[in-house]
C-alpha cells in the first residue's frame, strides 16, 4: 500500500543499493502522490541514469489484511488499470514482464494502459478524495466518535448524502486544477486524467452516475470499516494517526492545494480539508486559505509531497519531462522525524 512518508523513506534507503549496471525498474503501486518527482530526487542525489521509473494509478485489487504478514484477502480487481512509465517506450517491456502478471494472468481482467502522464495519475485521484471527505463526513454526522464498535458504521456500504456531497465539492475543487492544467499546458493531451465518476465507470467498466451508489452498492468494498482507534472510555473514535489522514492529506490534497495556488484558484472544500485535518493532528498546513510551504509540517523531512520539497517551484516543473525551474532544496536526512 502506497503512503507517502514510507515511500519516500523507502527510496531514499534503497537508491544507494541499486545496480548501475543495466536497466532498473523502480515503481509503486499507487503512484498518485506526485512518485516520479520523489524518484527524481534520489535519481539525482546517487547519480542513477539505469533507472525506469513506473506509477500504477490505482491499486488494481481491493484487498485487506487477515493474519498481519500470513494472510491476506482480495475483494475482487478492477476491470482496467492505467501506468505511467519513464521512459515512454519502456511501457510494452514493463507490460510483459510485471504489470500483465499481477492482475491479468491470473485474474483475466484489469489488462492495463500506458498513462500520457505521472501528472495525470497525481491528479486522477480515488483515495485522496474519498478518505478525507468520507472521515470528514463521519465526523460532523456522529461526531467521530462511537460507544461501541458495533455502532461504528461501514466506511462505503453506509455512504450517505453529506459524505457523497463532500467528496462532490472535494471532486469539483480537483476539476477546477485539472481543468487549469489542460488550459495551462494546451499542447499536452491527459486523457486519464479523470474526475472520480470518469475514473470510477473507467477501473470497473461502469455505467455509475452517482457517487454515493457507486459505494453502497459496490461488490467490493462492503465489509470495510473506517479506520477507529479505542479510548480508555471504551468509546471508539476516528484514527487520525492513520493514512487517511497523514498520506491523502500531506501527500495529496496538498498536492492538489499547491497547484489551485499557482493559478489563482479558490478551491474551498480542499482549504476545509486541510484546516480540519490539522487542527486534529495539531500541525501546520494552511493558514488564512494558504499553504505554510515553509512550516514544518510540510517542509520538514518526510512531512510532505508538495513539489517545493522537490524542489520544483513552478506549475511547469510538475509536467512530466519539464525542467526544473529552482534549485533543489536539500534532501531530507532519513534520521527526520515523520
Amino acid at each position: 500500500m502506497h503512503a507517502g512518508v514510507r515511500l519516500s523513506r523507502a527510496l531514499h534507503q534503497l537508491a544507494p543499493h541499486l545496480s548501475r549496471d543495466g536497466e532498473v525498474f523502480v515503481g509503486t503501486i499507487y503512484g498518485q502522490a506526485g512518485f516520479n518527482w520523489m524518484v527524481d530526487e534520489v535519481t539525482e542525489k546517487h547519480g542513477l541514469e539505469n533507472v525506469v521509473t513506473f506509477a500504477v494509478g490505482l491499486i488494481p485489487w481491493i484487498c485487506r489484511v487477515v493474519d498481519y504478514g500470513r494472510v491476506g484477502v482480495t475483494y475482487g480487481c478492477k476491470e482496467v488499470n492505467v501506468a505511467a512509465v519513464s521512459p515512454r517506450d519502456r511501457f510494452d517491456a514493463l507490460n510483459e514482464v510485471f504489470l500483465s502478471a499481477i492482475c491479468e494472468r491470473w485474474l483475466g481482467k484489469g489488462a492495463f494502459r500506458q498513462s500520457d502522464s505521472f501528472l495525470s495519475l497525481t491528479l486522477s485521484v480515488d483515495n485522496q478524495i474519498i478518505h478525507p471527505a468520507r472521515c470528514l463526513g463521519l465526523s460532523r454526522r456522529y461526531g467521530g466518535k462511537w460507544a461501541s464498535k458495533e455502532e461504528i458504521p461501514y466506511f462505503y456500504r453506509d455512504f450517505d448524502d453529506l459524505s457523497a456531497d463532500l467528496m462532490r465539492d472535494l471532486d469539483a475543487d480537483y476539476s477546477k486544477v485539472r481543468d487549469g492544467i489542460r488550459q495551462r499546458f494546451p499542447d499536452r493531451d491527459f486523457p486519464y486524467m479523470l474526475d472520480y465518476l470518469g475514473l470510477e465507470r473507467l477501473s470497473y467498466q461502469s455505467a455509475n452516475s452517482d457517487i454515493r451508489e457507486s459505494f453502497t452498492t459496490s461488490k467490493t468494498l462492503g465489509a470495510i470499516k473506517p479506520p477507529t482507534r479505542q479510548l480508555d472510555t471504551g468509546e471508539w473514535v476516528i484514527d487520525t494517526d492513520h493514512r487517511f489522514f497523514t498520506d491523502d492529506v500531506s501527500y495529496g490534497v496538498c498536492i492538489a492545494k499547491w497547484m489551485a495556488e499557482q493559478m489563482d484558484l479558490a478551491v474551498p472544500t480542499i482549504d476545509a480539508i486541510i484546516e480540519w485535518v490539522q487542527k486534529l493532528r495539531g500541525e501546520t498546513y494552511i493558514e488564512d486559505g494558504r499553504l505554510l510551504i515553509d512550516s514544518e509540517s510540510l517542509a520538514g523531512p518526510f512531512r510532505s509531497g508538495i513539489p517545493p520539497v522537490y524542489g520544483i517551484e513552478t506549475l511547469d516543473g510538475v509536467v512530466d519531462g519539464a525542467p526544473l525551474h529552482a534549485v533543489p532544496r536539500p534532501v531530507p536526512s532519513l534520521s527526520g522525524s515523520a
